[in-house]
């Protein structure tokens, strides 16, 4: 499974000069924990919410840009990465998300750990629905085996009362 078909896009960015405020407006008007910057189409670093709520903390008003802030040199991968790779990065590397470039190098997704969880739920839900034809084939050889029983279970009863209305009859004469 290539990470390009998983990926969010389009991306919103920001560029090294916009004030911290701004990104984290942007983050919580969107609803999202994770910024690219990108200068001359290139991503140049990555911040992410919690960076920018800590600037807030320590700047307070001060218009800051967010290159003070942010992680230089992020880890990129290319859109025909497979999947299981990129949640290797992720756990290597202790981060949230992953841009991801095309072959010019330019930023065309971007894939985060709640990404990758929607993506697993999605999965388990297929692999139920996946079950369930198998499920109803059990119920059905269930039911067939509940019928045999129970016919047994009725003959069974059948030649027990029979062999009650023998003796019954023997007794009377």
């Amino acid at each position: 499974m290539k990470i390009g078909q998983y990926m969010t896009r389009p991306v919103i960015t920001i560029t090294p000069e916009t004030p911290f405020r701004r990104g984290l407006d942007l983050m919580c008007h969107h609803g999202f924990h994770h910024l690219p910057i990108v200068e001359n189409d290139r991503v140049t670093g990555i911040v992410a919410r919690t960076d920018l709520l800590l600037a807030a903390a320590n700047f307070g008003s001060a218009e800051v840009p967010v290159a003070e802030i942010a992680r230089n040199t992020p880890v990129c991968v290319t859109e025909n990465v497979e999947l299981k790779h990129a949640i290797r990065l992720l756990l290597k590397h202790r981060i949230g998300c992953l841009p991801i470039l095309n072959t010019r190098k330019q930023l065309v997704g971007i894939i985060t750990e709640t990404d990758i969880f929607k993506i697993a739920a999605g999965m388990l839900h297929a692999r139920t629905t996946a079950k369930q034809p198998a499920a109803k084939g059990a119920k059905k050889v269930a039911k067939k085996a509940a019928k045999k029983v129970a016919k047994k279970t009725a003959a069974k009863k059948a030649t027990a009362k029979k062999a009650t209305a023998k003796k019954a009859a023997k007794k009377k004469a």
